[in-house]
Order: C-alpha cells, then structure tokens, then sequence
C-alpha cells in the first residue's frame, strides 16, 4: 500500500543572537525576540485549517518556544527529536559576526565546520535524513506533519531532498533566503523525499496538494 506524508518545516522565530549579529547554530542558544511573536502567530494562522498529525522540534529552545507558539490552542504534543538541532558552527559558534564574519563565509561556503569542532555538510545531510526517516516511519498514511527547526539546518534538507543537480542543490542551498518563522514543503511519497516549495513567508503560504503536485 502508497504511503504519502506531507511536512512543513517552519524556521524558529527571530532571536536577541540573530538581531545582534552573534553567529548562532547548534551549541548556542538565545531566547526570541518580542518582535518576532506577532510573525509566528502569522505562522500559526497560516497553518490553522491544516490538520497535523504530529508536531516534531529542535531539542534548542528557541525552536521549543517558536513550536509552542505556533500551535497554540491545539492539542497536540510537540516531540523532541535531537537530529533535528541546528549545525554546529564549532569555535565560531556564540561568536559576533563582526571580526569573525569572513571566517564563518569560508566555511560556510564550504559547509563544512569540522576543522574548528563543529560539523561538516556531510555530518549535517546524514543526520537530516534519518530524522525525516523516523518522522516518516512514525506517520500514517495521508499525514501532515509540522516541523520546526532551524535555518542551516533547512539548507541541508534543500541539498539532500531536491530534485535537482548536484550543482543546483548546492548553489540553492547556499543562496536562499530563509526568514524566521518561514514555512517549506517536504512531501515523501513510498520513502521518496521530495523538495517542494522553498521557504515561503507565511503570508505566501500556499498547502501543498498531491493531486496538483508534478512529479
């Protein structure tokens, strides 16, 4: 029997790191911004007619609050899944951008922070994979699942889940744009991951349909 699931991965809102300019990814940590609640309750009301089955997150609490927020007035349990954390930036990690900005560009660039302890894209992309696999394999069939998580880290789902080149994958994922409390597509349809939309802001957000979709 085809099994089908949908998710929507939102990136968590903005945080004090991410309006100071200190590089944030998955060994720090900092709470959201006022600023940013009124874009998650867009967030949530963007999502409110569409039925989730499940709700998975970041074990960081900037992802916590942000998943607590969208789903506000549901009854639904928000699961921690630990490979879901954001990547690790290494030495870089907590430092302001200004001074160390090139730096972060270089390795960024080569998504790849393994030289100053923290991860490579390889690391990130496998660890991408088999969260989405648990998620998957904990669905039924004709769920819709809600992911919140983080910004770097959606970059890698782009490069592993996209239907692409290798070369468009890469360029995609190191180009986009990815606003807080942004929403993306990912469909699975028999084990197959698809990327289907590109972070869209929530007054953008269009529900994904199978029968519209182009395979």
């Amino acid at each position: 029997m085809s099994k089908r699931v949908v998710f929507y991965y939102v990136r968590h809102g903005e945080t004090q790191f991410n309006r100071d300019g200190v590089i944030q990814g998955g060994r720090v940590d900092s709470a959201l911004t006022d600023e940013t609640l009124p874009v998650l309750d867009r967030t949530r009301e963007a999502l409110r007619d569409i039925p989730l089955a499940a709700v998975w997150c970041s074990p960081l609490g900037r992802a916590q609050a942000s998943a607590e927020r969208v789903v506000a007035g549901r009854n639904i349990k928000i699961q921690t899944l630990d490979n879901l954390h954001e990547f690790d930036f290494g030495e870089l990690d907590g430092k302001p951008y200004k001074g160390h900005r090139l730096d972060f560009a270089r390795h960024f660039l080569k998504q790849d922070f393994s030289d100053i302890g923290g991860e490579s894209g390889e690391e990130v992309r496998g660890r991408v994979e088999r969260a989405f696999r648990k998620m998957y394999k904990a669905a039924r069939n004709g769920d819709v699942v809600l992911v919140v998580a983080h910004g770097a880290l959606l970059r890698s789902c782009v490069y592993e889940f996209s239907r692409v080149s290798a070369a468009s994958k890469k360029i995609a994922s190191l180009t986009m744009k990815v606003p807080n409390g942004s929403i993306s597509t990912i469909s699975c349809q028999d084990g197959e991951f698809t990327m289907r939309t590109m972070p869209q802001k929530p007054e953008d957000f269009c529900p994904f349909s199978w029968e519209t979709a182009e395979d």
